[in-house]
C-alpha cells in the first residue's frame, strides 16, 4: 500500500509541471524557455544618404537638379535621372539634359554626367561628343577605362538630349550615389547643373 501510494505521491507532482498555467493559460515557469535563450527583434530604420555639396543625391528612382546660370552658347536648364529604363536589363539610368540656345556649328561639344558612390571611391562618367554637329563618341568612363556605348543619345527633342546609362555603371555605383552633370564647349565647361 505505501508503494501505491508513493507512485501516485509522484504522478501528482509531475501533473504538477504541466505545460500551462490553468489561470492565465500561459506556459508554466517549468516549461518556459530561459530568458537567455530567447532574442529581441531589433528593427534597423535606414538613414537617407546624406548630402553631398554641388551633387545631386539619388534617395529613389528620380533625381534632378535645375541650373539657374546662364551659360553661353549653351545653357543648360536642368538634368534628370530616372532609374529603370525599358528594354534595358537591370537597373539603368535615363539621363535627360535640357538645355536653350543653339548647338555650335563647328567645334566640340560634350554632355557628360559624373556620379560616384557614398564613399567615392568608385566613380562613372557619362558622356556624348560631337564635333561640328556629328557624333564622335557616345561612352561610359570607370576606372581609367572607356567603354563605348551602341547606338546614339536622344536628341529628336528640341532643347534635350536624353541619353542612358547602362546597369553594369548603375550597379557599380550602389545603393547610394550622387552626380552632377555639365555641358562642355571646345574644352571648356560652359554651364553645369547643379550650379
Amino acid at each position: 500500500m505505501k508503494r501505491a501510494a508513493s507512485v501516485s505521491l509522484a504522478v501528482l507532482v509531475l501533473a504538477g509541471c504541466g505545460n500551462a498555467d490553468s489561470e492565465t493559460g500561459e506556459p508554466s515557469s517549468s516549461t518556459r524557455a530561459p530568458a537567455s535563450s530567447t532574442t529581441a527583434a531589433t528593427s534597423v530604420v535606414a538613414q537617407p544618404a546624406p548630402d553631398v555639396p554641388g551633387q545631386v543625391v539619388v534617395r529613389g528612382v528620380d533625381s534632378s537638379c535645375a541650373s539657374v546660370g546662364v551659360g553661353v552658347p549653351i545653357d543648360l536648364t536642368g538634368v534628370s535621372v530616372h532609374l529603370g529604363v525599358p528594354g534595358y536589363a537591370g537597373t539603368a539610368a535615363r539621363v535627360v539634359w535640357s538645355y536653350q540656345g543653339e548647338l555650335p556649328a563647328t567645334g566640340t561639344v560634350l554632355w557628360s554626367l559624373s556620379a560616384a558612390d557614398r564613399g567615392g571611391s568608385n566613380a562613372v562618367q557619362l558622356g556624348y561628343k560631337t564635333l561640328d554637329g556629328n557624333q564622335i563618341a557616345y561612352f561610359t568612363f570607370a576606372g581609367a577605362k572607356q567603354q563605348n556605348l551602341s547606338g546614339a543619345p536622344d536628341i529628336s527633342v528640341p532643347g534635350q538630349v536624353m541619353a542612358v546609362l547602362p546597369s553594369a555603371a548603375v550597379a557599380a555605383l550602389g545603393s547610394e550615389w550622387h552626380w552632377k552633370a555639365t555641358v562642355n564647349v571646345d574644352g571648356e565647361d560652359v554651364d553645369r547643373c547643379p550650379n
